[in-house]
């Protein structure tokens, strides 16, 4: 019992502590114990061990958020995303995470659900707090991206980019990509062909869709269907692609793709042997469904590492392109001879 009550009392004393007492229990003013315990402007060895010796007695811990401002600096950068569950952007949050934790800095994560306005509020809210912002594939409007770019430190963003002279962007050339799996698919005899859309406040749908006009010029059918950026999405998008009796479905991502196959699988359709399926990102997942996804893999360690060094001061803000690489796996095969009823 006087154990527990002696380790009471000490965690009372610990709460109770304050930059005064380490002062007077190690001689020293208060500016010295802040100088200390911040890092900031030196002070010699022996008072720097007394400082310490005396912060440990008293069981003093710093504010975080006065350290920050003796710092100037949290260490910390702030991470939005649309979709937390989408693999993809945790993938790159990994990847982010990682990097961060490299240089001794943390992150501060948000999930918005593809609401744009949430989006802007967490930005501007992280933005107070944190040295940078990295928002992932944001769906704000350009104006609010100008106010977030306004208010933030430092501001990257991912597949994403703004004419600002503060801001770094990292982009797949997911145009390319869409080439890519067109080219892919007529050179098995596809020509018609269904477009499963994302967001319609995606920056990287409006990229994707440039990568069908030359697929479209060359003589492909490309049949827009509106969709979304979940799996949810994919599933119900299935039947109105069908309407146009395509022979192959490209969808906006994996975790779109995923929804596709199970719809199909539902109304006993068989992939790829009654219609070819394709998706966009390469997520985890896509080598492990039934059959594998064919895709177009982007390497989102590669993207966390590019928007990390946009932190670095020595990083300018242009724009960086990354390009991915054409997976083809079982999901895709010539079409059927006949076709489908």
């Amino acid at each position: 019992m006087r154990r527990n009550r002696s380790s009471e009392a000490t965690s009372e004393r610990a709460a109770r502590a304050t930059i005064h007492d380490v002062a007077r229990l190690a001689e020293v003013s208060t500016a010295t114990v802040s100088r200390v315990l911040s890092g900031g402007k030196p002070v010699s060895p022996e008072v720097a061990d007394r400082v310490r010796v005396a912060a440990q007695d008293v069981g003093y811990r710093p504010n975080p958020a006065a350290q920050t401002l003796l710092r100037g600096s949290s260490r910390t950068v702030g991470v939005v995303v649309p979709d937390l569950g989408n693999p993809y952007f945790a993938e790159i949050l990994k990847g982010v995470a990682a990097e961060a934790a490299a240089t001794d800095h943390h992150t501060l994560v948000a999930g918005t659900e593809e609401d744009p306005e949430q989006e802007y509020r967490s930005a501007i809210e992280l933005a107070r707090w944190v040295d940078g912002l990295l928002l992932c594939a944001p769906r704000m409007s350009t104006p609010r991206l100008r106010e977030v770019a306004e208010a933030a430190r430092r501001l990257v963003l991912i597949n994403r980019v703004l004419r600002h002279s503060a801001v770094g962007s990292v982009v797949v050339d997911y145009h390319l990509g869409v080439r890519a799996l067109c080219e892919h698919l007529a050179s098995l005899g596809h020509k018609r062909i269904a477009y499963l859309q994302g967001p319609t406040a995606a920056w990287s749908d409006q990229q994707r869709q440039r990568g069908f006009r030359s697929p479209e010029a060359s003589g492909l059918t490309i049949f827009r269907v509106p969709c979304g950026s979940t799996l949810v999405d994919g599933r119900d998008a299935v039947d109105e692609a069908l309407t146009y009796k395509p022979t192959a479905i490209i969808c906006f991502n994996d975790h779109v793709a995923v929804g596709v196959l199970s719809r199909l699988r539902e109304l006993g359709l068989s992939v790829p042997g009654d219609i070819s399926v394709a998706g966009i990102d390469n997520a985890p997942m896509s080598a492990h469904t039934d059959p594998g996804l064919t895709t177009y893999a982007v390497s989102t360690v590669e993207l966390g590492r590019q928007a990390w060094e946009r932190f670095t001061p020595r990083v300018t803000t242009a724009t960086t392109h990354v390009q991915g690489d054409l997976v083809i796996r079982a999901s895709t095969a010539p079409p059927p001879h006949r076709p489908r009823r």
